[in-house]
């Protein structure tokens, strides 16, 4: 038996009143989850585990301990982050807002004559079931497609989450009743080149998630947990095409509306947030792929 003995620091006083000391055995606890545990029954605590955050401190600054300990130091910090919610149920929560809300607006909008004449029932019609059909593509994909890392994150986050969906892209609603329009422009895009492009783009969008997750299968089997860089077909000159296709669905979602104000808004603050998302992926990966554009942007 190969025993290892740390300082466990803690950083939640409430919870954990004392400092304390740790042995465990080094062949049979190998990762955070067996140690996490370990320590939880030193403290005689029946918190659940995934509450917990263990930390080293690494140049001045607390960093996670590392999944198979590789880091471990001599003092190691214990955090309590509060009520937890499962990161799937989030995403569930968070998609089905817009399909609450688009739907209570719309059918509104059926009694209540907008006063645009901007907006037409057909156009309010198609804006509505792109949503509908958007929205219960990303409920399928949460439940079958999508995995993740952590299985739950801190619960205020679901309230801030869906701040984005239930609020900001809810507000493209009000166009179904003849609201932000203000700029008066009439597209009159025709519908097959609406539905066409729409659908092309969400089923792009659905085969690049597909693909992340075959590859994260993949390197899961072969026990490699990090994310690595996908370079074939789109990956290789997008660094997140499923990020690509879901602005050029919304895209066609702001054409459809007319350049509606809250379309334009939604379409603005979800492309910025995607754009950093993506450029931080290629700082990850020592990348310099494109976003939008193949080799412009």
């Amino acid at each position: 038996m190969a025993l290892s003995e740390i300082n466990i620091k803690t950083r939640s006083k409430k919870v954990f009143r004392k400092d304390t000391v740790v042995s465990y055995n080094t062949e049979t606890i190998t990762s955070v989850k067996d140690l996490t545990n370990h320590v939880l029954e030193t403290y005689k605590s029946k918190i659940n585990p995934n509450r917990i955050r263990l930390t080293v401190l690494s140049k001045d600054k607390q960093v996670p301990l590392a999944d198979d300990l590789s880091n471990i130091a001599k003092d190691v910090y214990i955090k309590d982050l509060g009520p937890q919610i499962s990161w799937r149920l989030v995403f569930m929560i968070e998609y089905f807002g817009p399909i609450l809300i688009h739907t209570i607006l719309y059918q509104l909008s059926l009694y209540y004559k907008p006063s645009s004449s901007v907006i037409s029932p057909n156009v309010a019609k198609t804006v509505y079931f792109m949503h509908i059909i958007h929205y219960a593509k990303r409920e399928f994909e949460s439940v079958f497609v999508h995995s993740f890392s952590n299985a739950t994150m801190p619960l205020f986050n679901v309230f801030k989450n869906s701040f984005h969906y239930w609020i900001l892209n809810g507000l493209i609603g009000l166009g179904y009743l003849g609201y932000g329009f203000n700029l008066g422009i009439d597209l009159q895009v025709r519908p097959i080149y609406s539905w066409g492009l729409f659908a092309m783009f969400e089923m792009y969008n659905f085969l690049c998630h597909v693909k992340l997750r075959l590859v994260g299968d993949e390197l899961l089997k072969k026990g490699i947990k990090e994310r690595k860089p996908i370079n074939e077909g789109l990956f290789k000159v997008l660094v997140s095409p499923n990020y690509t296709f879901e602005v050029l669905s919304w895209v066609m979602v702001t054409l459809t509306f007319n350049f509606n104000l809250f379309a334009v808004l939604f379409l603005l603050v979800s492309s910025t947030q995607m754009y950093l998302w993506a450029m931080k992926k290629n700082k990850k990966y020592g990348t310099k792929k494109a976003f939008l554009i193949p080799y412009v942007f």
